[in-house]
C-alpha cells in the first residue's frame, strides 16, 4: 500500500520564522471482490470504505544555536550539542565567547520543535546528513558560513529511540535537534545558528 508523501519543513528558526508541515494520509480497503463467473443477469457490488488520518503540523519553538563562539586560532575546535542536554562539549580551541550567567551571552541549545497530528499515532523524523551554521552580527546581518553534521534527533515520548515518537492523547508530541559546529582554523568570534530542514511522517 503507498504512503503518502512528506513535505520538508525548516527546523530551525532564524529571524523568529515558524515553519509549518500538513502531511494527509488516507489509507483505502476494498470490501470485497467481483466474482469470477457469475450466473446471466446476476451481479456483484462492493463498498469502498476510507479511514481519514488528521494531517501532521510541525512548527519550530527555537532553532539550533551555538551561541557565542570565541576566536579559536591556528587550533580551530568544534561544537556539539546534544538533544535533552543543557551542556554543549568544546572541543580543541572552541569555548564559549562570555561569562556563563551573563544575561547578553547568547549561550547554545537545541533546536526545538512541535508536532501534532492524529492522537496516538507513531511518527519517525528525518534529519539531513548536514546543514551549513550562519553566523550573525550585532545588527543581524549574515558574516560567515561553518559545517554542521552528526545531527541527531531526541523526541520527548520516546528519548531512547531516536527519530521515532508517540502522538499524545491530545495528538501533540515535541522534539529536538543537536548536531556538531566545525570550526576551522583562523575563525573570528560570532555568534552562529543553523537551519535544519527535516522531514516528519507517520510509522
Amino acid at each position: 500500500m503507498p504512503r503518502s508523501p512528506a513535505l520538508p519543513v525548516t527546523g530551525g528558526l532564524l529571524a523568529a520564522e515558524a515553519v509549518g508541515l500538513a502531511v494527509g494520509l488516507a489509507l483505502m480497503a476494498p470490501a470485497c471482490a467481483l466474482a469470477a463467473e457469475a450466473p446471466a443477469g446476476a451481479y456483484s457490488s462492493g463498498i469502498a470504505s476510507a479511514t481519514v488520518v488528521a494531517p501532521l503540523a510541525v512548527r519550530s519553538l527555537s532553532d539550533l544555536d551555538f551561541g557565542a563562539v570565541g576566536d579559536v586560532g591556528r587550533e580551530g575546535g568544534s561544537l556539539v550539542i546534544v538533544p535533552g542536554s543543557t551542556q554543549a562539549r568544546y572541543g580543541g580551541a572552541a569555548r564559549l565567547a562570555c561569562p556563563v550567567g551573563e544575561e547578553t551571552c547568547a549561550m547554545p541549545h537545541a533546536a526545538r520543535l512541535r508536532v501534532e497530528g492524529e492522537p496516538g499515532r507513531a511518527y519517525r523524523v528525518l534529519l539531513p546528513d548536514a546543514v551549513e551554521a550562519q553566523s550573525v552580527a550585532a545588527d543581524g546581518a549574515p558574516l560567515s558560513r561553518l559545517p554542521v553534521s552528526s545531527l541527531t534527533v531526541r523526541t520527548d515520548s520516546r528519548p531512547q529511540s531516536g527519530g521515532q515518537g508517540v502522538l499524545d492523547k491530545d495528538g501533540g508530541d515535541g522534539f529536538e535537534i543537536g548536531g556538531e559546529l566545525h570550526i576551522p582554523p583562523g575563525t573570528r568570534a560570532s555568534h552562529y545558528r543553523a537551519q535544519v530542514p527535516v522531514i516528519v511522517v507517520y510509522g
